[in-house]
Protein backbone atom coordinates (compact mmCIF):
# COMPACT_ATOMS: atom_id res chain seq x y z
CA UNK A 1 0.00 0.00 0.00
CA UNK A 2 2.68 2.81 0.88
CA UNK A 3 4.70 1.90 -2.22
CA UNK A 4 1.86 2.46 -4.16
CA UNK A 5 0.90 5.48 -2.42
CA UNK A 6 4.75 6.76 -2.84
CA UNK A 7 4.76 6.25 -7.02
CA UNK A 8 0.81 8.31 -6.97
CA UNK A 9 2.74 10.68 -4.69
CA UNK A 10 5.98 11.11 -6.82
CA UNK A 11 3.59 11.07 -9.93
CA UNK A 12 1.47 13.67 -8.55
CA UNK A 13 3.99 16.08 -7.86
CA UNK A 14 5.38 15.38 -11.41
CA UNK A 15 2.05 16.38 -13.05
CA UNK A 16 1.56 19.12 -10.83
CA UNK A 17 4.69 20.68 -12.11
CA UNK A 18 3.94 19.89 -15.69
CA UNK A 19 0.73 21.43 -15.22
CA UNK A 20 2.78 24.59 -13.63
CA UNK A 21 4.54 24.89 -16.64
CA UNK A 22 1.54 25.31 -18.67
CA UNK A 23 -0.14 27.38 -16.21
CA UNK A 24 2.07 30.21 -15.54
CA UNK A 25 1.79 33.96 -16.36
CA UNK A 26 3.34 34.96 -19.54
CA UNK A 27 6.11 37.39 -18.74
CA UNK A 28 6.13 41.01 -19.57
CA UNK A 29 8.48 43.20 -20.61
CA UNK A 30 9.37 46.18 -19.14
CA UNK A 31 8.29 49.67 -20.67
CA UNK A 32 10.54 51.62 -22.57
CA UNK A 33 12.72 54.44 -20.60
CA UNK A 34 11.57 52.85 -17.35
CA UNK A 35 13.84 51.93 -14.56
CA UNK A 36 14.89 48.07 -14.72
CA UNK A 37 12.18 45.94 -13.56
CA UNK A 38 13.58 43.76 -10.71
CA UNK A 39 11.96 40.48 -11.12
CA UNK A 40 10.39 39.25 -8.36
CA UNK A 41 10.07 35.70 -7.01
CA UNK A 42 9.07 33.21 -8.65
CA UNK A 43 5.54 31.93 -7.79
CA UNK A 44 4.92 28.83 -6.06
CA UNK A 45 3.81 26.17 -8.66
CA UNK A 46 1.82 23.49 -7.45
CA UNK A 47 4.78 20.98 -7.23
CA UNK A 48 6.40 23.65 -4.53
CA UNK A 49 2.93 23.62 -2.54
CA UNK A 50 2.61 20.35 -2.70
CA UNK A 51 6.15 19.25 -1.87
CA UNK A 52 6.10 21.79 1.35
CA UNK A 53 2.73 20.13 2.31
CA UNK A 54 3.84 16.76 2.91
CA UNK A 55 7.56 17.66 3.80
CA UNK A 56 6.49 19.51 6.90
CA UNK A 57 4.29 16.86 8.54
CA UNK A 58 6.57 14.04 7.57
CA UNK A 59 9.50 16.37 9.01
CA UNK A 60 7.58 17.03 12.07
CA UNK A 61 6.55 13.43 12.41
CA UNK A 62 10.52 12.02 12.18
CA UNK A 63 11.74 14.87 14.54
CA UNK A 64 9.75 13.02 17.11
CA UNK A 65 11.21 9.81 16.26
CA UNK A 66 14.48 10.97 16.00
CA UNK A 67 14.47 12.64 19.24
CA UNK A 68 13.30 9.10 20.72
CA UNK A 69 15.59 6.75 19.25
CA UNK A 70 18.40 9.58 20.24
CA UNK A 71 17.29 9.30 23.84
CA UNK A 72 17.07 5.10 23.74
CA UNK A 73 18.67 3.09 21.67
CA UNK A 74 21.13 0.98 22.39
CA UNK A 75 23.54 1.35 19.32
CA UNK A 76 25.93 4.57 20.17
CA UNK A 77 26.32 5.18 16.77
CA UNK A 78 22.23 4.76 15.67
CA UNK A 79 21.70 7.57 18.75
CA UNK A 80 24.24 9.56 17.60
CA UNK A 81 22.95 9.76 14.40
CA UNK A 82 20.04 10.05 15.56
CA UNK A 83 20.19 13.19 17.80
CA UNK A 84 22.19 14.66 14.09
CA UNK A 85 18.61 14.23 12.28
CA UNK A 86 16.78 15.95 14.99
CA UNK A 87 18.90 18.86 15.74
CA UNK A 88 19.20 19.06 11.51
CA UNK A 89 16.16 18.54 10.65
CA UNK A 90 14.74 21.39 13.20
CA UNK A 91 16.59 23.45 11.35
CA UNK A 92 15.54 22.42 8.39
CA UNK A 93 11.72 22.34 9.40
CA UNK A 94 11.96 26.22 10.42
CA UNK A 95 13.03 26.79 6.94
CA UNK A 96 10.24 24.33 5.46
CA UNK A 97 7.53 26.51 7.68
CA UNK A 98 9.48 30.04 6.36
CA UNK A 99 8.76 28.88 2.49
CA UNK A 100 5.16 28.02 3.57
CA UNK A 101 5.06 31.57 4.78
CA UNK A 102 6.75 33.37 2.28
CA UNK A 103 4.81 31.12 -0.08
CA UNK A 104 1.38 31.50 0.68
CA UNK A 105 0.65 28.05 1.21
CA UNK A 106 -2.12 27.00 4.19
CA UNK A 107 -0.75 25.09 6.99
CA UNK A 108 -3.28 22.27 6.15
CA UNK A 109 -2.35 19.17 5.95
CA UNK A 110 -3.92 17.32 3.46
CA UNK A 111 -2.08 14.07 4.20
CA UNK A 112 -3.52 13.59 8.04
CA UNK A 113 -4.31 10.34 8.50
CA UNK A 114 -2.73 9.03 5.11
CA UNK A 115 -0.63 5.61 5.68
CA UNK A 116 2.15 7.25 3.37
CA UNK A 117 6.42 6.31 3.02
CA UNK A 118 7.92 8.26 5.06
CA UNK A 119 5.20 9.45 7.47
CA UNK A 120 5.26 7.53 11.12
CA UNK A 121 2.04 6.80 11.95
CA UNK A 122 1.35 6.89 15.47
CA UNK A 123 0.59 2.74 15.61
CA UNK A 124 4.58 2.76 14.50
CA UNK A 125 5.55 5.12 17.20
CA UNK A 126 4.10 3.15 19.62
CA UNK A 127 5.20 0.20 18.70
CA UNK A 128 8.90 1.84 19.24
CA UNK A 129 8.03 3.46 21.78
CA UNK A 130 7.12 -0.57 23.26
CA UNK A 131 10.51 -1.84 22.03
CA UNK A 132 13.65 -2.02 23.78
CA UNK A 133 17.06 -2.99 22.73
CA UNK A 134 18.15 -4.26 19.62
CA UNK A 135 13.95 -4.64 18.34
CA UNK A 136 13.95 -0.70 18.96
CA UNK A 137 16.53 0.42 17.01
CA UNK A 138 15.73 -2.47 14.05
CA UNK A 139 12.33 0.01 14.83
CA UNK A 140 13.19 2.86 14.72
CA UNK A 141 16.18 2.39 12.15
CA UNK A 142 13.73 1.01 9.50
CA UNK A 143 11.33 4.22 9.81
CA UNK A 144 14.13 6.46 9.90
CA UNK A 145 15.37 4.69 6.74
CA UNK A 146 11.53 5.18 5.10
CA UNK A 147 11.45 8.73 5.59
CA UNK A 148 14.96 9.27 4.76
CA UNK A 149 14.70 7.53 1.41
CA UNK A 150 11.11 9.09 0.99
CA UNK A 151 12.44 12.75 1.56
CA UNK A 152 14.97 11.80 -0.85
CA UNK A 153 12.67 10.93 -3.74
CA UNK A 154 10.54 14.13 -3.06
CA UNK A 155 13.39 16.79 -2.77
CA UNK A 156 14.74 15.63 -6.52
CA UNK A 157 11.04 16.14 -7.49
CA UNK A 158 10.67 19.57 -6.34
CA UNK A 159 14.42 20.04 -7.43
CA UNK A 160 12.92 18.86 -11.32
CA UNK A 161 9.64 20.08 -10.78
CA UNK A 162 9.13 23.19 -8.69
CA UNK A 163 9.39 26.75 -9.70
CA UNK A 164 9.99 28.71 -6.52
CA UNK A 165 14.19 29.41 -6.52
CA UNK A 166 13.89 29.54 -2.71
CA UNK A 167 11.80 25.89 -2.41
CA UNK A 168 14.66 24.14 -5.07
CA UNK A 169 17.32 25.20 -3.15
CA UNK A 170 16.48 23.68 0.56
CA UNK A 171 15.17 20.47 -1.72
CA UNK A 172 18.80 20.91 -3.11
CA UNK A 173 19.97 21.07 0.38
CA UNK A 174 17.57 17.75 1.88
CA UNK A 175 18.63 15.88 -0.77
CA UNK A 176 22.23 16.34 0.03
CA UNK A 177 22.48 15.92 3.82
CA UNK A 178 19.19 13.39 4.06
CA UNK A 179 21.51 11.13 1.70
CA UNK A 180 24.18 11.29 3.24
CA UNK A 181 22.85 10.94 6.46
CA UNK A 182 21.18 7.65 4.45
CA UNK A 183 24.49 6.67 3.78
CA UNK A 184 25.03 6.68 7.72
CA UNK A 185 22.31 4.74 8.53
CA UNK A 186 22.99 1.77 6.12
CA UNK A 187 21.55 -0.88 4.73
Amino acid sequence: MRRAFAGAALAALAVCGGLAAVARPAERSAPAAAAPVVAAPAPYNPTDTAWLQLLVPMTEQNIRLAELTAARAASPELRALAAEIAEGHRTELARLRELTRLGGVTGDNPHTGHDMPGMTTAAEYIEAEHATGADFDRLAALHLREYLEQSVRLAASESTAGSADAARRLAADLHRTRSAQLTRLGP
